[in-house]
């Protein structure tokens, strides 16, 4: 193994010992607003929950692009088909948001792209980027999209998205990415299966937003997806719910957000 690179693990961990400590008006620049692609209904509070808090407490505009549809969580639900599944996860989002202090109707889209199946190219992958970069408001100062090494295919996905849109907004665009999923590598969670750990480039490059004070609203935040923390959906025993482990890896006083080339 190169000197040059870590395993994922021990990566993530220089990043979170390492990265400068900083606010939200450090990590954007002035009048700059905030743009988050998330790949399902509740990355957006547990990748950025803090960030978004902290954008609104400030005045400052941010948006959240929801990219899939989130229909894949409970697929053996009879009690919630696919389109009750849908429109649940919907206004979970939107509660969200609100309890981060945005405004549900304005600041949150969603794209409606299938979940487990979010294209990384093709037809439908350009009518994403094309309709995120059609949404109104001035363009964002920075991007936030979950990290390409998260192993999930939609949070892969949804990075080439973001990518994209960088690529096409105006040059000077920086693109983070948060993990949410991939900081099992540095922490391991009970009954999580992992793929290899990627080797990469070392020093770690990015920041820790510092978000101790938006910590409360973070937490109502994901709470608001109720059907992800196993409180509404009974009938499904095999579906999808946020293991404790990887709550308390959300509700850090830091938000990671590393700063990675695009391609």
């Amino acid at each position: 193994m190169s000197t040059a690179h870590l395993p994922a693990g021990v990566w993530l961990r220089a990043a979170e010992r390492d990265l400068p400590l900083v606010t939200v008006d450090a990590l954007l620049e002035p009048g700059a607003a905030a743009l988050v692609l998330a790949p399902h209904p509740d990355d957006e509070s547990l990748g950025c929950g803090g960030l978004l808090a902290a954008c609104a407490a400030a005045g400052r505009a941010a948006r959240v692009v929801v990219v899939s549809d989130g229909a894949g969580s409970h697929p053996r639900s009879r009690g919630f088909p696919p389109a009750r599944l849908v429109a649940l996860r919907q206004a979970e989002a939107r509660a969200a948001v609100t309890a981060l202090g945005l405004d549900a109707t304005r600041d949150l889209h969603f794209l409606g792209l299938p979940d487990t199946a979010v294209p990384r190219q093709g037809t439908a992958f350009e009518a994403a980027v094309a309709a995120v970069l059609a949404l109104p408001g001035p363009p964002p100062g920075a991007v936030f999209a979950s990290w390409r090494h998260d192993p999930h295919g939609d949070h892969a996905a949804t990075w080439a998205l973001a990518a994209a849109v960088v690529a096409a907004l105006p040059p000077g665009t920086r693109l983070f990415a948060y993990p949410v999923w991939g900081l099992a590598h540095a922490h391991p969670v009970p009954g999580f299966p992992l793929p290899p750990p990627p080797l990469l480039a070392a020093p770690p490059r990015g920041v820790r937003l510092d978000i101790a004070p938006r910590l409360a609203a973070k937490r109502r935040a994901i709470s608001a997806h109720a059907s992800q923390l196993g409180e509404l959906i009974q009938d499904d025993a095999g579906g999808f719910r946020l293991p404790p482990e990887a709550l308390a890896l959300a509700l850090r006083p830091f938000e990671l957000f590393l700063a990675e080339p695009a391609a």
